[in-house]
């Protein structure tokens, strides 16, 4: 499981440019404060050492709320406005299927055997493990990236190694204490 929140997110600025750390801010609709980001670790090879900015550049297509949508019913109000954490995977070269429909649509037309027209594009991939909050994953077509002044670092490919895994390590960490919550939350058997 994970907080889902691209529908909401307009803009933000992450900052690579010191070696292990990810810091910034994004701003989601009906938040009046941002979201500030302090994360240790560094982003993808595409993105780290460089400052960036995020642009929505095409609205999310809403979803028909009755069908049940997660993200349409998703309710963000506890999401902490402190965001400090870990790095998961953040990236701007994730090639991913874009489909011009709601996902809705797109679920009937699959399940009805049909093939919707797609095209694929560039994604925007936030992921994170934050303190307050678990695991947050942005993923969209609809955002665009704008890095900003000069790169300050490139990662080596032992330090993209070393990275990865701590990534993996991440998530891992975030899956066993998922699982353990999961299991003390069961209704004891007699």
């Amino acid at each position: 499981m994970a907080w889902r929140p691209e529908q909401l997110l307009q803009t933000g600025e992450l900052d690579n440019t010191q070696r292990g750390w990810t810091v910034g801010w994004l701003q989601l609709d009906g938040f009046t404060d941002r979201l500030q980001l302090k994360l240790a670790g560094n982003c993808h090879p595409d993105l780290a050492g460089w400052k960036f900015r995020i642009h929505r550049i095409e609205p999310e297509l809403s979803s028909d709320e009755s069908r049940g949508d997660e993200d349409a019913r998703a309710d963000y109000s506890s999401i902490s406005l402190d965001q400090s954490g870990h790095v998961g995977d953040i990236t701007a070269d994730q090639m991913i299927k874009h489909h011009d429909i709601p996902n809705d649509e797109l679920v009937r037309r699959l399940l009805a055997g049909e093939k919707p027209p797609f095209t694929w594009r560039k994604c925007l991939y936030l992921e994170w493990f934050s303190n307050a909050n678990g695991r947050v994953v942005i993923q969209s077509t609809r955002l665009e990236v704008e890095r900003l002044g000069e790169r300050a670092f490139e990662l080596t490919e032992e330090e993209w190694k070393e990275q990865a895994k701590s990534n993996a390590e991440e998530l891992n960490h975030f899956m066993a204490q998922l699982g353990d919550i999961l299991r003390t939350s069961e209704p004891d058997e007699e």
